[in-house]
């Protein structure tokens, strides 16, 4: 689901933030969950979209895109609700460890979409370590903690653009 429009200025005008996760897997819910919190702040600075399920469907939802941030649950052995800022390079996202609940694992989606020529040209990932990735409704404390940090890292990051720009 896409909560902003792209506007008269097309693809790329803005930042794409997109939420990866299950809304039935307790903490996997990390990135949908920053998107929403992004959408009820009215964040205007970039467009929102929501990836549930399949991180195949990243390949439409980013192609042709400029800058991309993607926010999605993580599991690293890290502390629950610890937030990580990664920046994809040519070789790809470093490893941090990963869900696995999706069709198809954000690592592998930026690894076809390279191969495919459908990747954006700068593409960050923000990762949400989660406690519990099982079936059930709701995040942990700690992964809500995660999510309103991850909400306003992204946020931060947004209002600090250069010349259109997100900065490092």
């Amino acid at each position: 689901m896409v909560a902003q429009s792209p506007g008269p200025s097309g693809r790329g005008a803005r930042p794409l933030v997109i939420g990866l996760g299950n809304d039935h897997r307790q903490d996997d819910r990390c990135g949908l969950e920053v998107v929403r919190e992004l959408g009820r702040r009215r964040e205007e600075r970039a467009r929102l979209a929501e990836c549930p399920g399949d991180a195949l469907r990243l390949l439409d939802l980013w192609s042709d895109e400029r800058e991309v941030i993607v926010v999605d649950a993580v599991r690293s052995g890290r502390r629950p609700g610890t937030v990580l800022r990664l920046e994809v390079s040519e070789e790809g996202l470093p490893s941090v460890g990963t869900t696995s609940t999706h069709g198809l694992s954000l690592a592998e989606a930026i690894g076809l979409g390279r191969s495919l020529g459908r990747c954006p040209n700068r593409l960050i990932v923000y990762a949400i370590e989660a406690r519990d990735v099982g079936m059930g409704d709701g995040l942990s404390p700690e992964a809500a903690a995660g999510v309103r940090e991850a909400a306003d890292r992204v946020a931060a990051e947004l209002a600090h653009r250069r010349d259109g720009i997100l900065s490092a």
